[in-house]
């Protein structure tokens, strides 16, 4: 995800990289706003959402766009998030705090499903099971059943929840909040099972332009994504420092 600006005008691009090479070898410049989230469906298939109301699908043998996802009204999408069978595509959005359902195949609406009370800043399939978990500036964590529009769960934080992940074998999620802190939880038990102060560990010094000390300025202190590792010992999780 990046933004480009070239004799003042300004392109909102998905960029892909050869992780060997390091050398980029596709750019991706359709969005007309803000890129908010990438994702891969399948190997030859990567997603983008943005700002601009409209989520893509795009295909890596061609480099081409070869489907818009987009609503009957104008929302922005802030997250993102595939099945893993790359079957069903969905969005989170700033207002009205829904997350948009579609067909991969198809790209028609499927669902939309409501119940959160802040935007949805957060999506993550279960890998294993298929349940959708959604993350919210309300402070909880939904556990939908995608297929009967049901939420399963509801598991509640005491700040902003930012950043959400499925453990590989799909019992149990981390979850990073505004907080700087990261949860983690039994999915089938509803139950918080350890949690880490992060805060600590993302301290930084004072900017320049700051007008209160480092250490008071907590609103910059937390992660912002989260990745469990493939053998589901370690979490990585990156943020604002």
């Amino acid at each position: 995800m990046e933004t480009s600006q070239t004799n003042n005008i300004i392109y909102y691009i998905a960029q892909l990289w050869n992780t060997q090479s390091g050398f980029c070898f596709v750019t991706f410049g359709e969005h007309t706003a803000p890129v908010t989230g990438c994702i891969f469906a399948k190997p030859s298939v990567v997603l983008s959402s943005s700002l601009d109301g409209s989520v893509r699908a795009y295909d890596l043998v061609r480099y081409k766009n070869f489907r818009t996802f987009t609503t009957p009204t104008p929302v922005q999408f802030v997250s993102l998030a595939v099945d893993s069978a790359a079957e069903i595509v969905c969005g989170g959005t700033l207002e009205p705090f829904d997350i948009y359902m579609w067909s991969m195949q198809t790209g028609k609406v499927l669902d939309v499903l409501t119940g959160h009370a802040g935007p949805i800043s957060c999506l993550s399939f279960n890998p294993v099971m298929g349940t959708l978990a959604s993350g919210s500036w309300d402070g909880t964590i939904k556990l939908w059943d995608v297929y009967k529009n049901n939420v399963e769960e509801t598991l509640t934080h005491t700040s902003d929840v930012l950043c959400v992940c499925w453990r590989g074998d799909g019992k149990f999620i981390c979850a990073g909040t505004l907080n700087g802190s990261l949860n983690f939880w039994n999915a089938s038990e509803g139950e918080c099972v350890g949690v880490l102060d992060g805060q600590g560990d993302i301290v930084g010094g004072r900017k320049e332009n700051d007008r209160v000390a480092s250490y008071n300025n907590a609103c910059s202190r937390h992660f912002t994504s989260v990745c469990y590792s493939a053998d589901g010992v370690c979490v990585l999780a990156g943020g604002n420092r």
